[in-house]
């Protein structure tokens, strides 16, 4: 079912359940007015009968006569009757369109009881009302409620008719008001249709309604621009990568076919076997960092537990100092805090120590004097590594694009390296719910990175 026809359902469903509801309410308070009002009106009747007949007695009979059968017509088809303490009729007026009403004794005995009685019997209504002041007799009167009962039928039939009709143009109206309801999401299903992974650059238009509507399009085009941003930076990643691992491919196939035109001594094929063997080192390079690139980018694949942040520091400290012993890496602790809890983060040992690895060799790569400052600042919810060493300034367009995927700056293309350090570095972080900045200094001169990672329980 159309989500139309589901919003006009379930609107014509409330207005007319609470039309129904207001109806009934309405005709059972009419009713119960009616009833009331008429009931009323036999207590006049019945009160001021009983004070006649003991004021004037058996001598003003024939008056009484009279003057029941003079009053204005309030009262319809009625019988007045007035019973002693021995059940005798004492007294008895009837409409002369109207049968005769006698009460049975049970009813004048519980009017004794009780002083006063209504009852129905048949069509009419009955007043029973027991005198009690300086005489003791029972008045009974009876009369059909006709223009109360033409009332409600009145009102029956105004509900009977009007109900239906008022069903029909809520319905109408249900109908107009879901198609006004629906056709945002109509026209923005009609856009989201001309995106495709060709056309990321389209957006949904957000109005002016300040709706949930529009927020929704609005988180959409969010959720376009980070879906366009990174098409765009794997479409980048791909041309960059091919290229990178094409170059050293094409050397090696190249020196192995000049190798082949033609007979060389022991010493002309290891010097190509020589060449070969770095460009298969420099290609093997390549492929494990894009491999944890890959595995950076996975949150499934990695198994995370509790880490002490200095730990995984220092043990990052004496690989890049075995590997590399001209490097000068200062690990700077201040006091420590007493509380164990900020020294661990949730997170993977090896991929930390791949960030830490690729900070510290990077730092010191880049330094004129090989050497890099990685001081801790710790807090109840985080623990930062700052990772500082002298080199150039950066301005602010190049640090934007430090950790894009092969980028590497103009001064850094003598040294070894593909431009994917900062790259794998900002994905591990991002992995473990972190943080890193770039600032630089002029004076003097150097670059400060900033891991920020959340400590456990913060």
């Amino acid at each position: 079912m159309k989500l139309t026809s589901k919003i006009n359902l379930l609107f014509t469903s409330i207005v007319s359940c609470i039309l129904l509801v207001m109806a009934i309410i309405v005709y059972n308070i009419t009713e119960q007015k009616v009833k009331d009002d008429f009931h009323l009106r036999l207590q006049g009747r019945g009160r001021n009968s009983a004070n006649l007949y003991f004021t004037f007695k058996e001598d003003t009979a024939s008056l009484i006569k009279t003057l029941g059968a003079s009053l204005p017509g309030t009262l319809v088809n009625k019988n007045i009757d007035i019973y002693n303490n021995k059940n005798e009729l004492v007294y008895e007026f009837h409409d002369n369109s109207t049968t005769p009403f006698y009460p049975d004794s049970g009813a004048l005995s519980r009017a004794r009881e009780k002083g006063e009685l209504f009852y129905s019997h048949r069509e009419k209504d009955v007043f029973m009302y027991h005198y009690s002041q300086g005489s003791e007799f029972t008045v009974a009167v009876a009369a059909e409620d006709i223009t109360g009962r033409q009332y409600l039928q009145n009102l029956e039939r105004i509900f009977f008719v009007y109900l239906p009709l008022a069903i029909l143009v809520t319905l109408v109206a249900g109908y107009l008001f879901s198609r006004r309801l629906v056709r945002p999401i109509k026209e923005t299903i009609s856009e989201v249709n001309l995106i495709t992974s060709q056309n990321l650059s389209h957006r949904l238009s957000t109005g002016k309604s300040k709706d949930e509507l529009e927020d929704l399009n609005v988180t959409f085009n969010d959720l376009l621009n980070r879906l366009e941003e990174s098409f765009s930076i794997q479409k980048r990643f791909i041309a960059n990568a091919s290229h990178e691992l094409s170059t050293p491919l094409t050397s090696v196939s190249s020196q192995v076919e000049v190798a082949l035109l033609q007979e060389r001594s022991s010493d002309e094929y290891r010097r190509v076997l020589l060449s070969v063997l770095e460009d298969v080192k420099g290609l093997h390079q390549l492929t494990r960092n894009l491999l944890e690139i890959a595995k950076a980018g996975t949150q499934g694949d990695i198994e995370l537990d509790d880490v002490r942040i200095d730990e995984i520091a220092i043990k990052t400290h004496s690989e890049v100092m075995k590997q590399n012993p001209s490097f000068h890496i200062e690990l700077d602790f201040p006091d420590l805090p007493e509380n164990e809890n900020e020294f661990m983060v949730f997170g993977s040992p090896h991929l930390l120590q791949i960030a830490f690895k690729n900070l510290m060799e990077n730092g010191c790569k880049y330094s004129p004097d090989k050497r890099v400052k990685v001081s801790f600042v710790f807090n109840e919810k985080n623990v930062q590594v700052i990772f500082t060493n002298r080199a150039d300034t950066i301005s602010t367009e190049e640090i934007s694009r430090l950790f894009e995927p092969f980028y590497r700056r103009s001064n850094t293309v003598k040294e070894e390296g593909f431009g994917l350090g900062l790259t794998i570095v900002r994905r591990i972080i991002g992995l473990h719910k972190g943080d890193i900045t770039v600032r630089t200094e002029q004076s003097p001169a150097c670059i400060e990175f900033t891991i920020t990672l959340p400590v456990i329980g913060s």
